[in-house]
């Protein structure tokens, strides 16, 4: 059987979940349940099963993992990867990069599957207000900065959103600086720079950034209506019930909706 033949064995469901796991780039059942709004996991555990039993993804689950409550993970193999290949949507650097899913550390893991978290409740707060992208889908943006948003909202108005409680301090400060920079030097095609959304651990860390980026932007000259920062923690964004004003904006200290 040629690998073309093979390709088009895959079911409507099966390509779905394939797409899914190149726009995250590792994924979890409670993930993709919660992404679906799925009451029950059976479904996806089987097709699960059936794309790593053909060799489409690996799945990686270690005794750790049982006590610390933390559910497998799965990824694109070699295979999975040449699913997308000749197809023009799914960018070539992309998935070439995915060929080193398995080497890569725990902690780049972890991030990537606290986007598809993130995600998913900015999905669930904000229902269809926004068309979502993760870094993976924009990756060939030329209009982005060099170092792209964990997530892109489209809707009215535009957002980078930027995970920030996995990273050092003053890598989070770089990013801010770099986001500045190619506000000013490049613009943005739609008028206004999309509003930049940073999420953070905890209050205490979210504070402290919005201390340096208030000081920041003064120092640049930059007015918080020129370029507009946000806030937020990972525990507001995830709680249940969701609320929409969840977000702290310098200029306005007071919890905000996106618009």
């Amino acid at each position: 059987m040629t690998k073309t033949n093979e390709t088009y064995n895959l079911n409507n469901n099966q390509k779905h979940i394939l797409m899914l796991i190149y726009k995250f780039r590792f994924i979890t059942i409670p993930l993709i349940t919660t992404y679906q709004s799925l009451k029950q996991e059976t479904t996806i555990l089987r097709t699960l099963r059936i794309l790593e039993e053909k060799n489409y993804i690996l799945r990686k689950y270690e005794p750790i993992y049982k006590i610390d409550r933390k559910p497998a993970i799965y990824w694109l193999t070699a295979k999975g990867v040449a699913v997308f290949k000749d197809d023009p949507r799914f960018n070539p650097s992309i998935l070439h990069s995915y060929y080193k899913n398995k080497s890569l550390s725990d902690e780049f893991i972890r991030h990537n599957t606290d986007t598809f978290t993130v995600y998913n409740a900015i999905k669930n707060t904000y229902k269809d207000k926004f068309e979502m992208f993760t870094r993976q889908e924009v990756a060939a943006f030329t209009n982005f900065p060099e170092t792209k948003p964990d997530i892109y909202l489209r809707g009215k108005r535009e957002y980078f959103v930027i995970l920030a409680y996995d990273i050092q301090s003053f890598l989070i400060k770089k990013r801010l600086a770099e986001y500045i920079a190619h506000s000013e030097e490049e613009g943005w095609s739609g008028g206004l720079y999309p509003t930049i959304l940073f999420v953070f651990n905890s209050s205490s860390s979210e504070a402290r950034f919005l201390d340096f980026a208030r000081s920041t932007l003064e120092s640049a000259g930059i007015s918080p209506e020129e370029l507009s920062i946000g806030t937020t923690t990972i525990k507001a964004l995830s709680q249940t019930p969701s609320i929409s004003t969840i977000w702290t904006f310098i200029g306005n200290n007071m919890p905000k909706s996106l618009s």
